[in-house]
């Protein structure tokens, strides 16, 4: 590899840095600590630079020459506990010359370790070497690009340390597979439970379709979605084993609000989950039909898109304890009363705040999506960009749906429905372009993941 070039910072990560570069040089590669920050801060730092001092480790300030000239560059000026900008002082050190191999200690310089931003000027690794566990920001954007390949060191922390931890899971395939609901050879669709979708409208008939055949797919036992007309024929058009029943609808298609209330009413009873939200429009029809099944149900709901809308300036009205939210960041903005960019940056703390303001699991979906219900969190890593398509969410929502109303608890549930649905992401994109993939590409890709 040639020369290594080690750009150590005051605190425990350039300590890190200095007993690197000491093992290196006692293996014969020239490896040199560039301190442009000053001596180490902390005792653990200073005892690892006096080391390698006495192992003949060279130790400047700065030295253009040699930075430019080594074959790898490793970053350890800021660790995890950084927050805010670099310096203007350090950000000339933070460019690499074309084919230089950058590495960088535990998170690269920069990067907050939690929220996922990364200050201008962070430099980009293509590997980093974190300590002990991967760090929640680095599945978010843009910190997860700047980190490259990520390797985990076990640096010897002892069991009873992680457990006073709270964790945050990785979801992955192999792991959700074993947990979803088992299916009996003499089982009969009722049980596998009924969900009743309140979705759609004549503007956005395709929302009551997607969700629908989400939920059919992941195996709910029944469907009856209530949506206008010709919505509900769109429905049955698509996926005939739903039934579709139409609500009286305004004359811009949008679903009425008391004029509906008596079919719906006679609908809750013995219904094991209910969506509410795919398409259904913002209208006082709609703000009051949302409002008076979040009120007269006793079942599980998940409440997606217009749902969450119509509910931000509320979210009192919805009940704790037994739904899912599934807000993308404007929807988790307005629930917060804030911007889209607040909330993107500082994701987990958005998902963590959505979930102890309502009591209510939160998915907060977009590149790595979050699954909260305000003590626990999981963060999925999986899918690709050619999700980036109007729809996916509605797909996301019933397959929520079916896992909930086949028994499975709402923050496993949510888990699990993330999950599935990044892997069938994985598996229309294996086959399709990403800028040609559809929704109903990765409806078609969950036989194959749940095969």
């Amino acid at each position: 590899p040639g020369a290594v070039c080690f750009l150590a910072g005051t605190g425990n990560n350039g300590g890190d840095c200095y007993v690197a570069a000491r093992i290196l040089r006692m293996q014969g590669i020239d490896a040199r600590v560039l301190a442009p920050l000053g001596a180490p801060a902390t005792v653990l730092s200073r005892d690892m630079a006096d080391m390698a001092a006495r192992a003949g480790v060279p130790v400047c300030g700065d030295d253009p020459a040699f930075r430019e000239s080594a074959g790898i560059l490793v970053d350890g000026l800021f660790g995890t506990g950084f927050h805010g900008e670099l310096p203007d002082a350090v950000r000339p050190l933070l460019v690499p010359r074309d084919g230089q191999l950058v590495i960088a200690c535990d998170i690269p310089s920069g990067g907050h370790a939690a929220a996922g931003t990364a200050s201008p000027g962070t430099l980009p690794a293509a590997l980093t070497v974190t300590f002990g566990a991967p760090k929640l920001g680095m599945s978010q954007y843009p910190l997860r690009t700047l980190c490259g390949r990520i390797l985990t060191a076990s640096i010897g922390t002892p069991d009873p340390v992680w457990e006073r931890i709270p964790a945050v899971q990785a979801l992955s395939r192999e792991e959700i597979l074993p947990r979803l609901p088992g299916r009996a050879p003499d089982a009969h669709k009722n049980a596998f439970g009924h969900v009743l979708a309140v979705t759609g409208s004549t503007r956005m008939r395709g929302a009551c379709v997607l969700s629908a055949l989400g939920a059919m797919r992941c195996g709910a036992g029944l469907l009856t979605a209530c949506t206008p007309e010709p919505a509900a024929a769109a429905l049955i058009a698509a996926c005939p084993s739903c039934m579709g029943i139409p609500l009286a609808a305004d004359a811009d298609g949008f679903s009425l609000g008391e004029e509906n209330f008596p079919l719906l009413r006679s609908l809750l009873p013995g219904r094991q989950a209910l969506l509410v939200g795919c398409g259904l429009g913002i209208t006082p029809g709609t703000r009051d039909l949302v409002r008076m099944l979040l009120r007269e149900s006793t079942c599980p709901v998940i409440l997606d898109a217009d749902g969450l809308n119509l509910v931000s300036s509320c979210i009192d009205c919805i009940p704790k304890g037994r739904c899912i939210l599934t807000p993308h960041p404007g929807e988790a903005a307005r629930l917060l009363g804030t911007d889209t960019a607040c909330v993107q940056a500082d994701r987990p703390a958005a998902a963590l705040m959505i979930a102890r303001r309502t009591g209510c699991v939160t998915i907060l979906k977009g590149a790595g999506t979050l699954v909260t219900d305000g003590q626990r969190m999981a963060v999925c890593t999986l899918g690709n960009d050619g999700m980036a398509r109007a729809g996916m969410g509605d797909v996301l929502a019933g397959m929520a749906a079916a896992l909930t109303a086949q028994g499975m608890p709402l923050y496993e549930a949510a888990c699990a429905a993330v999950t599935l649905h990044a892997c069938a992401g994985d598996a229309a994109a294996a086959r399709l372009p990403h800028r040609f993939m559809l929704p109903e590409d990765v409806i078609a890709a969950l036989g194959e993941v749940l095969g």
